[in-house]
C-alpha cells in the first residue's frame, strides 16, 4: 500500500488516518490503518505484502457506531463464490457476495461512489 499516495487521492472522503502501523520482517510487510471518513464512518485496513505483492487483505467499512456496512477480504473460505477467494460481507456479515474490489484503491473508489 502506497499509503500517502492513496490517502492524497481520496482526501475528499478521508478526514483523518487515526492509526497506521508497518511491521517489517523477512520480506513481509503488514499495514494496518483506521481511516475516518467524511460521513463519520470508518474503514479498518489490514494488508499483508510478501516481497512487492499484496498477499492477504481485509477492509472493513463500519458505520459511526462500528456496525458493519461492507467488509472485503480474500480469506479462502466461501469457495462457492465465483470471485473466490475475493468476496465481501454485506451488512453484519449475513450476506456474502462476489467482489471486484481487491485493494485499498478499489475499496475507497467504491466508498466514494456510495458517499456521492
Amino acid at each position: 500500500m502506497r499509503s500517502s499516495e492513496i490517502f492524497e487521492e481520496f482526501k475528499d472522503i478521508i478526514l483523518e488516518v487515526a492509526f497506521e502501523e508497518r511491521i517489517l520482517r523477512k520480506g513481509i510487510t503488514l499495514y494496518k490503518a483506521k481511516i475516518i471518513l467524511a460521513d463519520g464512518s470508518n474503514l479498518r485496513v489490514s494488508e499483508k505484502y510478501i516481497e512487492s505483492g499484496l498477499d492477504k487483505y481485509s477492509y472493513y467499512w463500519l458505520d459511526e457506531v462500528n456496525e458493519l456496512i461492507i467488509g472485503w477480504d480474500n480469506a479462502t473460505h466461501h469457495s462457492e463464490i465465483e470471485s473466490h477467494p475475493h468476496h465481501k460481507h454485506v451488512g453484519l456479515q449475513k450476506r456474502i457476495e462476489p467482489s471486484l474490489e481487491r485493494n485499498l484503491r478499489d475499496v475507497l473508489s467504491f466508498i466514494r461512489k456510495v458517499l456521492g
